[in-house]
């Protein structure tokens, strides 16, 4: 493995951004905190877990020095592979300070006596805009619904794999179909069953001078694993909640806010996945007499989120019938109304680190290997949305 930026290296890259946001405030896409607004943040953190293990410091302090630097920014954030242990997390919190605080959910992603891939989800607020509500939940199938998921999978899975009794080869085949399926390997199943790791739902209430956002924020890592699994897991997450729509967006008044690594590249381009993302809603509607707005806002600016900036696979998107958030056709307008209100964007490391130095190769290309383990594969993403008030401007159909 390649060796990671040593202290001197990390001390050069800060005192390059530092630089920089004296320039621009919006370097790299940095989001500034303001008065009037919040930041909704979400990232991968790679294996973020303890603090040290016997070879020493997981995370450089570098690192570290970085990740509380990109954190202290937001209001929310959204963490994904955030590992059993969490001493990591806990010494960022207290880094923050005392106007921040942390809630996470218990241990996803595998059985007792399995390793599996197995993380928590988690969340870091600030308590001067954002507080937590009453709900925290997973987000899964009941018995009933997986018993029908797991019947329909091997269906389909024994209609694909084993000819009819009149062929020669039916009984080996056959023989052979039930000493695979018995492994029970997810991969092998041509249907959706469960999620790989069970996102995980928190209230939270951000109140402004005069009104309040009620978000249902999801936290979600879906499987990373062939074509048909992603899109298998995506879309029985976008229907779950197209159907929890109904009483919590249309009756409630709630926002569902999806702050997480959907590992969405099922598609050719993002044109092609908000083309898909759209017929799907608008067939699930027509179905269940349903009228959920959505917006995946990331696949409109060309954002390639991974590290390598080769991919769209982390979003903030949101189902909502609140007008104070702007729908699809509204997204050219990020950044443009006014400082406190709706953009979004990413803080892009990447080019931060070329830039500044240690991070680029001779060649002049990113030296991933240098930051991928020790910082992330992925770059933060982020929504800023104004503070509620009586005047702020609605987004309408017109």
């Amino acid at each position: 493995m390649a060796q990671h930026f040593t202290e001197a290296e990390w001390q050069q890259i800060e005192t390059h951004l530092n630089a920089a946001l004296a320039v621009d405030p919006k370097a790299y896409g940095l989001p500034e905190r303001r008065d009037g607004s919040v930041v909704l943040m979400s990232w991968n953190i790679r294996k973020f877990g303890a603090l040290t293990d016997r070879d020493g410091p997981k995370k450089s302090p570098g690192a570290m020095r970085m990740i509380e630097r990109i954190a202290a920014h937001a209001d929310l954030l959204s963490i994904q592979e955030q590992q059993e242990k969490t001493g990591a997390l806990e010494a960022l919190v207290t880094a923050l300070g005392p106007d921040y605080d942390v809630i996470y959910s218990d241990v996803t992603g595998r059985s007792p006596g399995y390793r599996g891939m197995s993380e928590r989800f988690a969340f870091l607020y600030r308590h001067d805009h954002v507080r937590l509500g009453h709900l925290a939940s997973d987000l899964s199938y009941d018995r009933t619904a997986i018993a029908a998921n797991m019947n329909e999978a091997l269906k389909a899975s024994f209609d694909t794999s084993v000819p009819g009794e009149d062929d020669p080869g039916y009984l080996e085949r056959l023989m052979a179909w039930v000493q695979n399926t018995t492994q029970m390997v997810g991969a092998q199943f041509s249907t959706f069953v469960q999620f790989i790791r069970s996102p995980h739902l928190v209230e939270f209430v951000i109140e402004g001078p005069e009104g309040r956002y009620e978000i249902y924020a999801i936290n979600a890592h879906l499987v990373s694993g062939k074509k048909r699994e992603r899109q298998q897991e995506f879309f029985a997450l976008l229907e779950w909640l197209l159907h929890d729509s109904r009483k919590t967006v249309s009756e409630r008044g709630k926002i569902i806010m999806i702050m997480g690594d959907l590992n969405m590249d099922f598609d050719t381009s993002n044109d092609r996945r908000r083309i898909g993302i759209e017929n799907y809603v608008t067939s699930i509607n027509a179905k269940r007499k349903l009228d959920a707005k959505v917006n995946f806002p990331f696949l409109d600016g060309n954002f390639n989120t991974n590290a390598r900036r080769t991919q769209t696979y982390d979003h903030i998107a949101w189902l909502a019938d609140d007008t104070r958030l702007p729908r699809g056709r509204h997204n050219d307008l990020a950044g443009t109304l006014g400082s406190d209100q709706f953009d979004y964007g990413m803080f892009d490391f990447t080019q931060l680190f070329v830039e500044a130095g240690p991070g680029r190769m001779p060649d002049g290309t990113p030296d991933y290997a240098r930051f991928a383990h020790d910082l992330s594969d992925h770059l933060p993403i982020w929504v800023r949305l104004p503070l509620p008030a009586a005047d702020q401007r609605r987004f309408t159909t017109t």
